[in-house]
């Protein structure tokens, strides 16, 4: 088969329907602009957006634009082949192809197959186009649009990490907390139980440290929380919150399950932050600004979990991040798949540069035996 140009693929796919539905986000100060032949999938995207949505009449340039072609699993018009994977991770996730440009380039862009959905994503020189069964991979759709707004952030020497993020408003300050663990040590938890004692919520899985000279910020993506049954029901601090995410028919089924059960459910559902945690214990009908979703504050502290569920007694001590490399490799996070060699090549991902970033953070270690409610103390104590 023989190896089209990113610029020619991209002109075949654009070529095919228009795209006449449109929606304009705004990442801090980028624009982007997300285009689709779809009126199912714009309005999904719209909702699941929203506290960074545009008004429809706003023509901003965009900073990124993406092209998300719903239809039926296509065959890839270029071979595709298994790529080097993390060890644990299933080798065959997904296939991939390096596209060159018309100009010789050798690497000008990327064409990428997911194996479990077909869906296939085309990217490079400004080129974002996503092809498939679009309304039915929601979650691909946006982390798509996720690493390709990363990429830019760690082109320009933002450090990437695996992590959680919150913001502490309560003293008008608005401190951000990144929380990082190995997998499995829940993150994502302790974020969801410091919302429901009134931080906002920064961040899910991902964080970016730009630094600067007053000191590091943290930076987020626009991605909600994925749960299951188990968290959303489980604990009775967040369940008041959480269930919210779950439709009707499935807290009914999963009312009466006992709790080994209950956490065996591995149904993923998106806790919509707003939804969630809104104003006055309800959904939130907040206007545009009071979001408690946010994507940017000066970065105060970071919290390592690194306890185990029968761990024994918990206990919270700071720690210097430097004579810990054990800890530091729980937020590193290797660039994946949807990350050009080319916009690497100005990236900070090593170890040293990784502490450079974090110099002068407070780091708080999470230890013994997990406990979400002593954790999410720890942290607001740190932050306060």
């Amino acid at each position: 088969m023989s190896m089209p140009s990113l610029e020619a693929v991209a002109s075949s796919l654009a070529a095919r329907q228009p795209a006449p539905f449109a929606l304009r986000l705004r990442l801090e100060e980028l624009t982007l602009l997300v285009r689709s032949n779809s009126a199912v999938v714009m309005a999904d995207l719209r909702a699941y957006f929203s506290p960074f949505a545009l008004p429809a009449e706003d023509e901003a340039r965009p900073d990124l634009d993406f092209l998300l072609l719903d239809g039926p699993v296509e065959a890839a018009p270029v071979e595709l082949a298994v790529r080097p994977h993390l060890p644990g991770k299933r080798p065959d996730k997904e296939r991939a192809a390096d596209l060159p440009g018309e100009d010789g380039a050798a690497e000008a862009g990327r064409m990428v197959r997911k194996q479990a959905t077909g869906m296939l994503f085309v990217f490079g020189r400004g080129v974002n186009i996503a092809l498939g069964p679009c309304a039915q991979n929601r979650n691909q759709l946006v982390n798509f649009l996720c690493a390709r707004y990363m990429e830019r952030r760690v082109a320009a020497g933002w450090v990437l990490g695996h992590a959680a993020g919150v913001v502490r408003n309560d003293q008008g300050a608005g401190l951000g907390l990144a929380l990082c663990g190995f997998a499995g040590m829940g993150k994502s938890t302790l974020a969801l139980h410091l919302l429901a004692r009134g931080c906002d919520f920064l961040t899910n899985d991902r964080v970016l440290v730009e630094p600067r000279e007053a000191g590091p910020w943290l930076h987020g993506i626009p991605k909600h929380p994925r749960l299951n049954p188990g968290t959303a029901l489980g604990n009775p601090e967040l369940a008041p919150f959480l269930a919210r995410a779950l439709p009707e028919s499935k807290r009914r089924a999963c009312a009466d399950l006992p709790r080994a059960a209950l956490y065996a459910v591995e149904d993923k559902y998106d806790a919509v932050i707003d939804e969630c945690f809104g104003p006055a214990g309800g959904p939130s009908a907040s206007p545009v600004g009071r979001s408690r979703f946010r994507l940017a504050a000066p970065l105060a502290g970071l919290a390592v979990l690194n306890w185990r569920h029968d761990g024994g007694a918990f206990t919270a001590r700071r720690v210097e991040l430097a004579a810990r490399p054990d800890l530091l490799e729980a937020l590193r996070k290797p660039p994946g798949v949807f990350y050009l060699d080319r916009a690497l090549e100005t990236a900070r991902l090593s170890a040293p540069q990784c502490l450079a970033a974090l110099s002068g953070v407070p780091v708080l270690e999470l230890s013994g035996g997990s406990d979400f409610s002593a954790g999410a103390t720890a942290c607001l104590e740190l932050l306060g």
